[in-house]
């Protein structure tokens, strides 16, 4: 039993329609959506397309193939959107050669008055040229792996196929119909329907799972040094305490600042001082473990937590940041600027709380300071700390 193949392509091309102007309407003129804009005209070209073809037969020749060259420019602009997406968009020459060779080809069949069977073939191979790339551009993006993304690479495979086999019937066809009952091309019809909408529907998730995590990375990440905000540093910070207090591993915690930092300001420009701190946070990230917390508290203000290290082991990782850092060179217009660092330490082991353990190594870190700067201080000169001064002075 058969089924009417134009309702299934109204369907579809109301479908783009709907799904392209809600989107140009949602994104407008953000710069930063620029992929999503691009797709969105994408589905408002194959909509009309569609309509284009659904009324071929009232369109006097040769004009009535202008639908299938709206049809194939569409997924050309869409796979322009997908390898805008992807950031590949060095790729974007090329695949507008292979589009205007498709584009030649197609013509030169309408202008050789081509049988049906053979515009079929060359309308179906460009759909499974356009699916392959796109699936090739989305597979190839940069972006962590979701299965979003796999679904959308798999429903680009299936409809390029699907185009692949489409290609086979006609050309082996005695007479094609497009329009025909026959099992197989309606089943086709019905696979690159559902397809087509799985295709658009992923995608806009996709583009909706890069939106949560950028929203994720802003609440927890510091943007100007790329470690965590304080906020973000605090829970982690204490989980890692909660982990070492039931393993009974010790753990410990450093504060840091930058020496003279407002000078660096005054005399170098603010844009240097944000590269100052922005390399900070990359000297942070390169010298320390996985399973350390670094973070950025404020202003040129930072914080370390080492799970599984003792106050005798951290000194020696705080002195490699410090002298990493005294080495820094950061390159201005007004000349090379450079850094020091002052930082205290304190024991987070026990039944000890986070604010307590930062509190005195922040007055630690104070006492680096009064004491010269660019220094480790990792015990008070006061009280049962007095024996722990003798570390640093062993180095």
């Amino acid at each position: 039993m058969g089924f009417d193949t134009k309702t299934l392509w109204m369907t579809l091309a109301i479908s783009n329609l709907v799904f392209g102007a809600l989107m140009l309407v949602h994104v407008g003129r953000a710069a930063d959506r620029a992929a999503l804009r691009i797709w969105a005209a994408a589905q408002l070209l194959k909509g009309l397309a569609i309509g284009l073809i659904i009324a071929k037969t009232l369109i006097p020749h040769p004009w009535g193939f202008a639908g299938n060259l709206l049809y194939i420019t569409g997924h050309f602009v869409e796979l322009a959107a997908f390898l805008s997406y992807a950031g590949l968009g060095r790729r974007m020459r090329g695949a507008a050669l292979v589009f205007a060779g498709l584009v030649a080809a197609y013509l030169g069949g309408v202008a050789a008055g081509a049988k049906a069977a053979h515009m079929a073939v060359l309308f179906s191979s460009s759909l499974f040229v356009l699916y392959a790339l796109s699936a090739l551009a989305l597979s190839a993006s940069g972006r962590r792996r979701s299965w979003v993304q796999v679904m959308l690479v798999a429903s680009n495979i299936v409809i390029a196929l699907t185009a692949l086999v489409r290609v086979g019937l006609a050309w082996s066809s005695q007479s094609w119909d497009p329009q025909s009952t026959a099992l197989a091309n309606q089943a086709m019809f019905v696979l690159g329907y559902v397809f087509s909408l799985c295709d658009g529907f992923c995608f806009l998730l996709l583009v909706k799972e890069d939106s949560d995590r950028s929203l994720l990375r802003m609440a927890t990440i510091d943007l100007l040094t790329g470690i965590a905000n304080r906020a973000h540093f605090l829970d982690l910070a204490e989980d890692r305490r909660r982990l070492c207090l039931r393993s009974g591993q010790p753990i410990a915690v450093m504060m840091m600042d930058v020496d003279h930092f407002k000078q660096v300001n005054d005399v170098f420009g603010h844009a240097a001082g944000d590269d100052v701190l922005r390399r900070v946070g990359g000297v942070l990230r390169e010298h320390l473990r996985d399973v350390d917390v670094c973070g950025r508290l404020g202003g040129e203000e930072f914080a370390v937590v080492l799970p599984g290290t003792s106050l005798a082991a951290a000194l020696p990782v705080a002195e490699r940041l410090r002298a990493a850092l005294a080495e820094m060179v950061v390159a201005t217009p007004k000349g090379d600027a450079r850094i020091t660092v002052s930082m205290g330490l304190a024991d987070l082991g026990g039944d000890r709380r986070l604010e307590q353990a930062m509190s005195e190594a922040d007055l630690r870190l104070y006492r680096a300071k009064a004491e010269g700067r660019n220094r480790v201080v990792a015990a008070c000169e006061t009280g049962s700390d007095r024996a722990g001064a003798s570390l640093r002075a062993a180095l």
